[in-house]
């Protein structure tokens, strides 16, 4: 599997299938592919933000708006909301050590490698994680989960293995080894958060307006000074194709709501609250 897709066929096919994301053509062409890609994915359509004319290509249907008030975002300003429509996966501790990790699915994830990052696994010691998986019907723009100070980005060039759940059971650490984009923040409550936008198969890029100068196969960074402030459900950029969003934070910066399941989730939905409120109401929880 991992040949399969690190292979210079393989590679072709991201290139064209990007190519032809972004290709643009007549409206009368493109309007039917829309027409039976919405239908074949199950895809909600009544709150697409369709600009006047149509869209100009595939790649910007799939990396589309949506209406205004689609995804309310939690007004508890200490709130934790998901960044993203799509699937949780996986939430819970990381854990305590230097070298830290967070298992999912019986895979387990260093911090360090997924961000690229010596002593990373340090600073998010007894932190907590959660992971979203984006599939090919959701809304793929990506959004802020918290209210905080954007102080780095850093693009990780890597491989673009399917995320989808069949690959991630076979594939070793996927997450580890796909190309990536990782906002840092700090938190008005104290504490840290990494959100990381993790490519996939077919992902022609990752858009954002805060990506550092990109480096084909070396990590670049973005320092951001000063830092600028982010609101929850601010948007951070857009995927082109389905991929997977992963939150990390450190000790005590956050907390998960009790009885949070896997499953479907929306972008904009209270999933925990940051550290001004789990101190004030003394809950317990990843992250704590």
């Amino acid at each position: 599997m991992e040949r399969l897709f690190n292979s210079r066929f393989a590679g072709y096919v991201n290139r064209a299938i990007g190519v032809a994301g972004d290709m643009r053509v007549p409206g009368s062409l493109l309007r039917p592919i829309i027409n039976a890609y919405i239908l074949g994915m199950g895809v909600d359509e009544t709150d697409i933000l369709e600009p006047p004319g149509g869209f100009a290509c595939f790649g910007d249907f799939f990396a589309r708006h949506l209406k205004p008030g689609a995804r309310p975002v939690c007004e508890d300003p200490d709130a934790m909301v998901s960044p993203a429509d799509g699937e949780l996966v996986g939430f819970g501790e990381v854990t305590d050590g230097v070298k830290s990790t967070f298992t999912i699915k019986g895979d387990t994830y260093s911090i360090d490698r997924l961000l690229r990052e010596r002593d990373a696994g340090e600073r998010y010691s007894g932190g907590g994680f959660m992971v979203i998986y984006l599939s090919p019907r959701d809304y793929h723009r990506v959004h802020s989960a918290v209210d905080g100070d954007l102080r780095n980005v850093r693009h990780i060039p890597g491989a673009r293995f399917s995320v989808a759940p069949w690959s991630a059971k076979r594939i070793d650490g996927i997450y580890e080894k796909n190309e990536r984009m990782v906002f840092d923040f700090s938190l008005a409550g104290g504490g840290a958060l990494s959100l990381v936008m993790v490519a996939a198969f077919g992902v022609a890029n990752i858009e954002t307006k805060y990506a550092p100068p990109l480096g084909k196969d070396y990590p670049t960074a973005r320092e951001i000074d000063p830092a600028i402030p982010i609101a929850r459900g601010d948007e951070l950029g857009a995927f082109r194709l389905g991929s997977t969003v992963v939150l990390l934070w450190t000790a005590g910066a956050a907390n998960m709501d009790e009885g949070l399941q896997m499953g479907r989730i929306s972008q904009g939905r209270r999933m925990g609250t940051t550290a001004a409120r789990g101190k004030r109401k003394k809950k317990r929880g990843p992250g704590i």
